[in-house]
């Protein structure tokens, strides 16, 4: 199958997930069906009914308040990507129809950037699969345990850490509509959780494609200025063989500018999202941590496992990409210049200059999005969290 075609399913699939939500993605005007207010709805029922609880449950003791905010940092997050969704739908739109764009360019060149393309498509299926297996098994976790409970124990728990007010869990009725109710926020979350995912992470790997054709239109580069350089041993004084370097070069500055630009397009549109996922993620570490060393609960673990694997997917990427900035690097390094006549090496210097300052992706203009990130911040929550809990604050 061709990498067009492959990127456009993948994109009518990450589209048809929003259609879900009332969120499509790829129309030109965005509407507000009954679907989208359900979505809108879901963290605004967490925020209202949570907070309330959390109040109330503080009051009888410390540890239940914090029960109470264990889903903190999933509102977060949440409403970070259902916002990012809702006021830049143009310009996500764009960035999508502009990846397809490039694979339906691309692949006519030669069965080197089709192999460039599909592997970069390979690399998103792959992320794809492991967030899909990753958000299914513990979202139905943790709708499923409650009913287990139920039926088996008798127990009586709760889907989201609050109550309704005025609807007591302890008769059937207020539990099966309190179920109800947690179970729409719930497959909501879970559903946005995976879409604002997609989306971002789609937008980051398409930085590693570009680099790997990068690479590709170097060495084309470098197979001309080689030849040159042969010829010169070869031909008689006075001729002069061009090698098309000139283009080849062209073609090359203008392709590292597309990938500088495109960086910094996809930094603007997603900033805040990767910065409240990957922050929210790190405070809902911390909150699980603190119950689950004081005394073992379901909802928390089970959370607890969300976050630190939301945050871990995140940073990954971000690491893949600081390699794929360095790869750009060094393939500019690498090029034979000093065959390039004086105003050729002007332009590849300016390039140079680019590829040696390349703007890396930074959370809140504080810490970069990348593996050591996570490390650090993981064993900050450990510590963090382990404080809180032995010393009962």
């Amino acid at each position: 199958m061709k990498p067009s075609l492959r990127m456009h399913g993948l994109v009518q699939h990450i589209n048809a997930v929003a259609q879900q939500l009332g969120l499509d993605m790829l129309t030109v005007k965005k509407e507000y069906i009954f679907r989208t207010w359900v979505t809108i709805s879901a963290p605004l029922t967490y925020a209202v009914f949570g907070v309330y609880w959390g109040f109330i449950e503080a009051r009888r003791h410390w540890l239940e308040g914090i029960k109470s905010c264990i889903m903190l940092g999933g509102l977060v997050s949440g409403s970070a990507k259902l916002l990012t969704i809702l006021l830049r739908h143009t310009p996500i739109r764009d960035l999508l129809y502009f990846i397809i764009k490039i694979c339906e360019d691309y692949e006519q060149r030669g069965v080197d950037f089709i192999h460039a393309l599909n592997f970069g498509i390979d690399r998103v299926y792959k992320i794809q699969r492991i967030i899909f297996v990753g958000y299914s098994i513990t979202f139905l976790i943790m709708l499923l345990m409650p009913l287990v409970l139920l039926f088996y124990k008798g127990i009586r728990i709760t889907v989201m850490p609050y109550e309704i007010p005025g609807l007591s869990i302890d008769s059937n009725i207020g539990y099966g509509l309190t179920y109800l109710q947690h179970t729409v926020p719930e497959v909501v979350g879970g559903i946005g959780f995976y879409l604002g995912d997609m989306l971002v992470l789609l937008a980051l790997n398409q930085i590693q494609t570009f680099a790997d054709i990068f690479q590709l239109k170097a060495t084309a580069l470098n197979d001309a200025l080689e030849r040159k350089e042969q010829s010169r041993y070869v031909c008689n004084v006075g001729e002069y063989k061009d090698f098309n370097i000139q283009a080849l070069l062209m073609d090359l500055i203008n392709w590292h500018q597309l990938f500088v630009d495109y960086c910094e397009l996809v930094e603007r549109i997603y900033d805040n999202l990767i910065a409240a996922q990957v922050f929210a993620a790190s405070v809902s570490i911390v909150i699980c941590l603190c119950v689950n060393l004081n005394e073992f609960d379901l909802i928390s673990a089970i959370f607890f496992l969300v976050s630190a694997y939301s945050m871990s997917v995140y940073c990954i990427v971000g690491t893949q990409i600081e390699f794929a900035y360095d790869q750009v690097y060094q393939t500019v390094s690498c090029l034979s210049w000093h065959e390039l006549n004086c105003e050729q090496r002007k332009l590849y210097m300016m390039m140079l200059q680019r590829a040696q300052n390349m703007k890396i992706i930074v959370l809140l203009g504080i810490v970069p999005l990348s593996l050591g990130t996570a490390l650090q911040a993981s064993e900050l929550d450990f510590c963090f969290g382990n404080l809180l809990a032995k010393n009962n604050i």
